[in-house]
């Protein structure tokens, strides 16, 4: 496909600082891909790094490189997260090991175990969640006051000091402290192009900044209509404006959607345009006058599941159903599983990307070879519920290689009480073994004392750990099975468009699908009643309205009906909205919690219409 006049003018600006707004379905990475590729064609000295935020965009954006560039103009090309960047220029700088992924997590429950073991909080136990938000600057609730979340960000610190482990935001910021001293150089690149530029953060940005600073000439790339991580630092519009105010940018502007029909686009614009904090433009549809917007106001939500299966039925092609929050996921899913449609979702992980799984990796790297793996010590005394103070005894006693035992009778610790004595007192777990029954009788042993330490059922851990049982496998071969599983290869699965999708908004993000339908689209739920920024919400919504390519349907209702009172024979065009039936539901016939409103988004929507479906 030919490129448009914006998409040309904003692939040849490659002497200056730019600013492209592109908006969904506008063709940016066509656009970065061009330019990148003039920008090798013009000298033979040049070099280009692209920066954006998951290992997927890096994965997508390397591929179609690759296709377009000849290999030694390929060479000349780096694709990378912000994440890993920091994370190489802080290479030797940083000390003691990386949280990520489940280690996180894990690290994140001994952290609350702690806590609440040390009774640091006045007000009590806290809950995980809650110190996952805490952490992640996006915790709302009530419940915490000013002062112990300034606690649980200190106990944090020490904790990770304490156990010599470091997080994402420690290498980003000791990566900034280090480009501002010149002690850490800045990456060798003529152009510097970041993409979803408006999910950057201040940290971030100080870095495109300082590259700006040594030479390079930065390229960003995103849209502020489609910004919505604000729970990470995410600076959207303001950044843009800070940007444009500071390096003095050529703007450029990618206002034709290839993705959606008009009658989408134009249900959207009406929407975000009641944003105040946005840059203005046109925003118009490269296809032709064909799809469709329905919205329905369902009697109860359950009535908007028998809308969807209707349509589902009728209208064939590819099909996505978005929810705003997980938990609404779950109720989509069981209705589809009753109902014999095959579904994917974004959480399709692997067992072993679980905090448990995790676990049970590591546990297996440690009794395959207890002297190589010693510094996973910490992290499975953690997960088995250690005292934090005895774990750190015990890890520095195996680091000073001193009996660990010793160390914790000087201590006036009684060894036998420790998680740590289960290890010590039965080194057979070490050992090798060809009996089949000593394999069965090793991983119950393990079994036992997991649920005695956790308190729960363990599902995972005793699913992994009764597989090994009856392979005519060792026991050292069964632990290898699991130990190889440390870092493994991860492969992008293609998504599978032949079944229904199940996805958050967030999660489909940069996705499409013939047919969308959104579910719930209630006031508290979209917009949240949790979130503080309304715009936010509302752009939100338009990620979410923004995937349909051809049909749109949305869904909201006038009760959350848990014990089926409601009738549902309000579904496909009966449920149309409307607004004189705003009020549907009978006086007394649900509870006052039960009842919802439509979401002022819909109004918006339909904001000087009257007509809803095309």
């Amino acid at each position: 496909m030919a490129k448009t006049k914006e998409q040309d003018a904003a692939s040849r600006d490659t002497d200056n600082h730019s600013l492209i707004i592109a908006m969904a379905g506008s063709g940016k990475t066509k656009t970065l891909i061009d330019k990148v590729e003039l920008i090798l064609s013009q000298k033979i000295t040049n070099t280009v790094l692209m920066v954006t935020f998951t290992n997927a965009a890096v994965n997508e954006m390397r591929e179609r490189l690759e296709i377009r560039l000849s290999k030694e103009d390929f060479k000349r090309v780096r694709v990378s997260t912000f994440s890993k960047v920091s994370l190489q220029q802080t290479k030797g700088l940083m000390k003691g090991r990386l949280l990520i992924g489940p280690m996180y997590y894990n690290f994140n429950e001994r952290l609350v175990s702690y806590i609440n073991s040390e009774a640091l909080l006045e007000k009590g136990k806290v809950k995980k969640q809650d110190v996952l938000d805490v952490l992640a600057e996006q915790y709302s609730g009530e419940y915490l006051e000013k002062e112990d979340i300034n606690i649980i960000k200190e106990t944090y610190t020490e904790l990770k000091e304490r156990n010599h482990v470091y997080d994402l935001e420690d290498a980003q910021a000791r990566n900034i402290e280090g480009l501002k001293s010149k002690e850490i150089a800045p990456l060798n690149v003529s152009h510097l192009l970041c993409d979803e530029f408006q999910d950057t953060n201040e940290p971030q940005y100080t870095w495109i900044y300082e590259h700006a600073k040594a030479g390079s000439i930065i390229t960003a790339v995103g849209d502020d209509d489609q910004s919505i991580y604000s729970w990470r630092g995410a600076l959207s519009y303001k950044l843009m404006v800070k940007y444009k105010n500071e390096l003095n940018p050529n703007v450029h502007l990618l206002t034709k959607c290839f993705r959606c029909r008009p009658e989408i686009i134009a249900r959207t614009k009406n929407m975000i345009e009641f944003n105040e904090d946005r840059i203005p433009k046109e925003m118009e549809s490269f296809k032709k006058p064909g799809g469709s917007v329905k919205i329905y106001q369902h009697l109860s939500n359950r009535g908007q599941y028998l809308t969807f299966l209707e349509n589902y039925t009728k209208i064939g092609g590819e099909w996505a159903l978005l929810c705003r929050t997980n938990s609404l996921l779950k109720e989509a899913a069981v209705f589809l599983t009753e109902n014999n449609i095959e579904f994917t979702t974004s959480n399709n992980k692997s067992i072993f990307d679980t905090p448990a799984g995790h676990f049970i990796v590591k546990l297996s790297c440690l009794l395959l070879d207890h002297n190589k793996y010693a510094n996973f010590t910490g992290e499975i005394l953690g997960y088995l519920k250690e005292n934090e103070d005895v774990t750190t005894l015990i890890v520095e006693a195996i680091k000073s290689k001193n009996d660990v035992k010793t160390v914790l009778e000087d201590n006036n610790i009684e060894f036998e009480k420790t998680v740590f004595s289960f290890l010590y007192l039965n080194g057979h777990l070490f050992d090798e073994s060809l009996n089949l029954l000593q394999v069965e009788r090793f991983a119950n042993e393990i079994l036992e004392f997991i649920i005695e330490q956790r308190g729960t059922d363990c599902a995972i851990e005793k699913s992994l750990l009764t597989a090994l049982i009856g392979k005519n496998k060792t026991w050292k071969e069964s632990l290898a099975t699991y130990a190889e599983r440390l870092n493994p290869e991860k492969e992008t699965e293609e998504l599978n468009k032949n079944i229904v999708s199940l996805f958050t908004f967030h999660a489909a993000k940069g996705l499409e699908w013939e047919n969308v339908a959104i579910f719930d689209v209630v006031e508290g739920v979209i917009p949240s009643g949790k979130a503080e920024n309304t715009e936010e919400e509302r752009r939100l919504m338009l990620v979410g309205m923004t995937r349909a390519e051809e049909r749109l349907f949305i869904h909201s209702y006038v009760a959350w009906d848990e014990e089926h009172i409601l009738p549902t024979d309000d579904v496909g065009y009966a449920a149309l909205y409307d607004a004189s039936k705003e009020e549907r539901v009978a006086p007394g016939s649900i509870p006052t919690k039960n009842k919802r409103v439509l979401s002022r988004f819909i109004n918006e929507i339909l904001f000087e219409d009257e007509e809803v479906a095309y």
